[in-house]
This record gives structure tokens, sequence and C-alpha cells, in this order.
């Protein structure tokens, strides 16, 4: 990717694509929706409480309307297809294993049922927020630059590497280095060192560009981005409030 390449793309956003629908929310719903799936669905905090249980269940499914509504089909499917082929696995396939089989099954399982809802609703807050967008709703939570400038280089820097892997891959294609041909060994030398050297180079140029716009200026920053809680926000955090009441209320013995 050329430097006008990235100048124009750091400009736009850089491959985040903002939805503009009824269902867009504020950048910080969409912080507090990621932790709380990372803290019921990963970290698994609540232990075996059926009560929470369930409501890590509805957790582990928000992500598919989400990503359905705001018009990101293909990965939303994806991912309901992979629930369902869980579920078959966990429910009718692993009884019928025993020994190393069964372990190495159930341990997958229970590391992608983990994992899978909080990768996913990363994507859906990553493919629907501008950098704009996040950086003026860090600033409006009053989060110190130390943090903001790293995480709005962050979030700039893996829609472009995404960007640079297609562009490896379509050049590897078009020289016939792919998987099982004739060039394989060749694969490391031609996609993964480009890869590696390319993220280093635009991760340093879009460093530069942040300080350059004046990101690291101590006084407030003014946005054209809009951010502000609307309807669907106050769904979500209620959602997001909900969750952590029931689990305090089954930690308390209220609920089972």
């Amino acid at each position: 990717m050329s430097g006008t390449q990235l100048e124009s793309a750091s400009v736009s956003g850089i491959g985040n694509q903002p939805y503009r629908g009824w269902l867009r929310c504020d950048p910080r719903t969409k912080i507090a929706l990621v932790f709380t799936i990372g803290c019921f669905c990963v970290t698994l905090m609540g232990g075996d409480s059926p009560s929470v249980y369930v409501m890590r269940l509805l957790l582990s499914l928000t992500p598919i309307p989400l990503l359905l509504l705001t018009r990101h089909i293909g990965s939303g499917i994806g991912y309901a297809l992979c629930v369902v082929g869980f579920t078959v696995l966990a429910r009718f396939v692993l009884p019928l294993l025993t020994g190393a089989a069964s372990w190495l099954l159930y341990a997958s399982i229970g590391m992608m049922t983990q994992i899978l809802p909080g990768a996913m609703i990363a994507y859906w807050m990553l493919a629907t927020t501008t950098a704009s967008e996040l950086i003026a709703a860090l600033q409006r939570m009053h989060v110190p630059l130390a943090i903001t400038v790293p995480i709005a280089v962050m979030f700039r820097f893996f829609p472009v590497v995404v960007d640079e892997q297609r562009s490896i891959n379509d050049a590897m294609r078009m020289r016939g280095v792919r998987f099982g041909g004739g060039k394989m060994s060749r694969m490391l030398e031609y996609r993964v060192v480009p890869l590696m050297t390319n993220s280093v180079r635009i991760a340093d140029e879009l460093t530069q560009s942040a300080l350059t716009r004046g990101l690291g200026y101590a006084d407030r920053r003014t946005s054209i981005a809009q951010v502000g809680f609307r309807l669907t926000d106050a769904v979500l955090l209620a959602l997001c409030v909900a969750c952590f009441a029931v689990w305090v209320l089954s930690v308390v013995g209220v609920l089972p």
C-alpha cells in the first residue's frame, strides 16, 4: 500500500465502515457490550450458576442479530453456523467419544465457545465504528491521552493490515504461490515476511499521522464525528446492566 493510499485510508477510517442505520450505537455502548461479553463468555464469570448460564447463552447469541442488522450478513451467518455446529458436536458427537478424542473435542468446543462471542462482538465494534467516532467517545469519557493515542492507532492498524494482506494474496496468486502448489516452500518468504515488515512500517506511519493531526494535543479537540446515546444504546446498556444484576443476585443467593 503506497503512502498516498495509506494517507487517504487514515482520513476515511481505514476500512471501518460506519453504520448509519437505525441500529447505530454510540462507541461507549459498544465498549460496554464488549466488556460484558468478555467478562461472562470469555472469562466465565459467575461459574456454573443456572441463571448466569442462561444469561451467558443469551450474550453468546447477541452478535448474530447485531451483525445481521448492520449488514454484515456473511459474518452473522458464519457465526450462527459455528454456534449450531458446536452445539451439535456437544450434544450428539461428544457423548459417543471416549478417551483422548473425547477430551480433545471437549476442550476444543469449550475454547471456541468462550472465545468466539468476544471475538465476534469485537469485530462488530471494529467494523461499524470509525476511528474518529471512537476518539470522540473516549474524549467524552475523559480517557487520558496515554490510552487514547495507542487505541486510536491500533483501531486504524487492523483494517490496514487486512487490506495489505489482501494485496499480498493477490500478488502471490498472480505468481502462482499458493498452498498445494509447486512453490509452497516460498509461502513464508513471499507472504509472511512482507506482511510483518509492512505491519511495522504501517504502525509507524499511522502513529506519525495521528500525532501530526494533533491527537496528542493536551487541550480538548473538536471533532465532526457525531456520537451520542439513542434508543438502541439504552436497550444494549440495559442488557449489560441486567447481566451484572443477574450475576450479583446469583452470588447473594436470590437467583439459582
